[in-house]
């Protein structure tokens, strides 16, 4: 396969091309119920890339059965096994004369589990062929939402502020690839100034603890996680003498460790998501105010307290408490 058909392959979607839905929603006084949006591609999307710039005949997929794991609910201590699932897309290289495979991996949704999860791997390992990649560098877009059930839905006058946020975002990731040297941030397209306060999470939101191989090899192909912009969460104190007594947690806090901060990513204006190390190698994701000092990769963490929040829209961590230990 030539180099002319990987790039086909990363180009950026139309507008009309990828889907959009609410991830977080927020009420404010003055603009009423408003809603945090990211883009994502439906399955027939890659699949016509792949035809188009592959050909019909060049390139396949299958599923793996991946692993079964207990999975605990924190609420409950009920024990349920959790399905995972490796997809892998193979396309045909020419010039050697075999095929190239491409695995990923993700885990059975909670609804419809099968196709949900079938579906989520399919889409992560055609991003570690480059398609729709650049999703996952463009942030929240912030508009108008109205409630219907459960469901949060975009207004429909919204819709020219969201197409003019993701075609300025693409614009500006298509310059930057032609002047690699010139790095420019991805605006959020922030329609309405900063987000609200109160939050709600969405589905779709990471799972609680990924190994730290997982994680690197899925990095580029997980979509920026939801952020609680101003949650109604306690500030994480600063650093605190080791001796201070610490207040007791919650029902619903996650066990205290001691963690590295391997990686981080802004999740909205006020926000951004962690991803804490333990002395085992697994990650663990978490949200924190973009405001609090001293958080920073490499930087190692002690009593460190993780609050497990849930909401209609799924499960996410907060980090409540924590104390520097050290900085790498």
């Amino acid at each position: 396969m030539s180099n002319d058909k990987v790039k086909l392959l990363s180009m950026p979607f139309a507008f009309e091309e990828v889907e959009a839905k609410v991830q977080v929603t927020s009420k404010d006084a003055s603009k009423g119920l408003r809603g945090m949006v990211v883009f994502y591609l439906k399955s027939r999307a890659i699949q016509n890339r792949l035809d188009e710039v592959i050909g019909h005949l060049n390139w396949k997929n299958q599923y793996v059965d991946w692993k079964e794991v207990e999975a605990k609910d924190p609420k409950d201590k009920s024990v349920k096994i959790q399905k995972s699932q490796l997809c892998g897309i193979s396309i045909y290289n020419e010039e050697r004369q075999e095929w190239v495979d491409k695995f990923d991996g993700a885990e059975c949704s909670d609804i419809e589990p099968i196709k949900g999860g079938l579906s989520d791997s399919f889409k992560r390992a055609a991003c570690m062929w480059g398609i729709g990649r650049y999703l996952y560098e463009m942030e929240g877009i912030w508009v108008d939402v109205e409630q219907r059930g459960n469901t949060s839905i975009i207004k429909d006058n919204q819709k020219g502020i969201l197409k003019n946020a993701y075609d300025t975002a693409v614009k500006k990731i298509i310059d930057a690839r032609k002047n690699p040297g010139a790095s420019q941030p991805v605006p959020n397209g922030n329609a309405g100034g900063s987000p609200p306060t109160h939050t709600q999470p969405a589905n779709n939101q990471p799972k609680q603890q990924r190994s730290a191989t997982a994680a690197q090899q899925n990095q580029s192909s997980t979509p920026p996680p939801p952020a609680p912009q101003n949650a109604s969460v306690k500030q994480p104190p600063p650093v605190q003498p080791a001796s201070k007594s610490e207040p007791k947690p919650p029902n619903n806090a996650l066990p205290t460790h001691a963690f590295k901060i391997h990686s981080m990513k802004s999740a909205g204006k006020e926000s951004q998501l962690v991803e804490l190390c333990s002395p085992e190698g697994e990650l663990t994701p978490a949200y924190v105010r973009a405001s609090e000092q001293g958080i920073a990769v490499g930087v190692h963490l002690q009593n460190v307290r993780l609050e497990e929040r849930s909401g209609s829209y799924g499960k996410y961590n907060l980090l409540t408490g924590y104390e520097i230990a050290a900085a790498a």
